[in-house]
């Protein structure tokens, strides 16, 4: 049966955290995408002008991982986004942390994702600065993703890199098509600049380390991957980087599953379509549904921490030299095609027209919610929901437990949220 991500949550989640503990960006996730556009937030009741329709909206969880209302901050997303990059072509370079140092990451996340990002940033800058290399200031917009296209733990950092930057002359230089940097240098460079600051951060006790692994085994690790080389992919340049930003936003709102994915559950277990990296073939994953929320909780990201980070050209430091960067390439750049997002209310700032009359309904009632976040009701609720706003209902809260296994610290579990670089 195809079923949606919030219909699976309502049905499994309070069996499944019943069995173990959750942290509470874990919780929090869960929370807002049982109640996304329910009475539980609240809404506001529109109205027909003429008195011809009326009905229900209720408001959106607005929480990254809910890929039921991504629709309008993606597409807002990505209209900025557009908007900031360069008219030159750009390479697609991916980062992905060794699989051995997964572990380390899971345990303290947002330090770790600012360390990966720094890291990143300082081996593309230091290399394209090199007069030996390209001798240049690029453009690099980075994103980061947690998971895999099996919902599995796999941090990688995805950077859109300009084919090109400003000069200390100040003048552009645009690099070759098929080529911005050796992947060998890069890769030793950024496998250095990681393993310093990981090794410095385990002598000064800063991390969280898991079950069973002291810190003589993380240096053992360490040692070991001093050894190998990291995984840097560097592909070739795309005319605008158009495309690249555009799989970038389908993934950075909504968390790992976007809303058009086709789910379906039967008999407990949640099956979905993934194509396969290895032998590019179409496949299906079968998980219960106690896993399938487990996997989907684990790539909530941190709260107060960005995804997105810009860098060089695109940094806000930087946007005098940006600006001089664009009038220099506008002459001879080719036009880019317009960018038309699809029609959504949210991302208008406008009403649904009437069906009968076209004309825009009008707000006279607002909602109180029903219930405050991390509270969930005994029972299934008799009260019948009224439509969302596609038409549907929304359906009553779910019937979740009122305990909760308390979750670890905060604090602890997301280990320093500083480092000096």
């Amino acid at each position: 049966m195809r079923c949606s991500m919030q219909e699976i949550f309502r049905e499994h989640f309070g069996s499944f955290a019943a069995t173990r503990a959750l942290h509470p960006r874990e919780l929090r996730a869960a929370w807002c995408i049982s109640h996304c556009y329910t009475a539980a937030l609240g809404g506001h009741l529109l109205e027909c002008p003429d008195g011809h329709h009326s009905f229900i909206q209720y408001h959106a969880c607005r929480h990254r991982s809910c890929p039921r209302c991504a629709d309008a901050p993606r597409q807002r997303w990505l209209a900025s986004a557009l908007d900031l990059l360069l008219p030159c072509p750009h390479f697609h370079v991916v980062f992905t942390l060794p699989h051995a140092l997964i572990p380390l990451w899971e345990f303290n996340r947002a330090w770790f994702n600012q360390l990966l990002f720094d890291c990143v940033r300082q081996s593309l800058l230091q290399l394209c600065a090199d007069p030996r290399r390209l001798g240049l200031l690029p453009g690099l917009l980075m994103a980061l993703h947690s998971w895999g296209r099996t919902l599995s733990h796999h941090p990688h950092v995805h950077c859109l890199v300009s084919a090109g930057g400003l000069t200390p002359a100040g003048t552009w230089r645009a690099c070759r098509a098929d080529f911005l940097l050796p992947v060998r240098p890069l890769q030793c460079l950024l496998r250095g600049k990681l393993l310093v600051h990981l090794g410095a951060a385990l002598r000064c006790a800063r991390l969280r380390l898991p079950e069973r692994c002291d810190a003589t085994h993380w240096r053992l690790v360490l040692r070991q991957l001093w050894r190998e080389h990291f995984n840097v992919e560097i592909s070739p340049a795309y005319p605008h980087g158009r495309g690249v930003a555009v799989y970038l936003a389908r993934y950075l709102k909504g968390g790992p599953l976007p809303k058009d994915r086709s789910l379906h559950l039967h008999h407990g277990i949640v099956s979905f379509g993934y194509t396969d990296h290895r032998d590019q073939q179409r496949k299906t994953l079968h998980l219960r549904a106690h896993e399938f929320i487990a996997r989907v909780l684990w790539h909530a990201p941190p709260e107060h921490q960005h995804t997105v980070r810009r860098a060089g050209l695109y940094a806000s430091a930087h946007r005098l030299e940006r600006q001089h960067c664009r009038c220099l390439l506008q002459p001879q750049a080719p036009p880019l095609p317009a960018f038309t997002a699809s029609w959504h209310p949210a991302l208008h700032n406008l009403a649904p027209p009437c069906p009968t009359c076209a004309k825009p309904l009008l707000v006279t009632r607002a909602l109180a919610p029903t219930h405050r976040f991390g509270e969930f009701t005994l029972a299934p609720t008799s009260s019948t929901a009224a439509p969302g706003p596609t038409g549907r209902s929304s359906g009553p809260p779910p019937a979740w437990h009122s305990g909760r296994a308390p979750p670890m610290p905060y604090a602890a579990a997301r280990g320093p949220s500083t480092m000096q670089l």
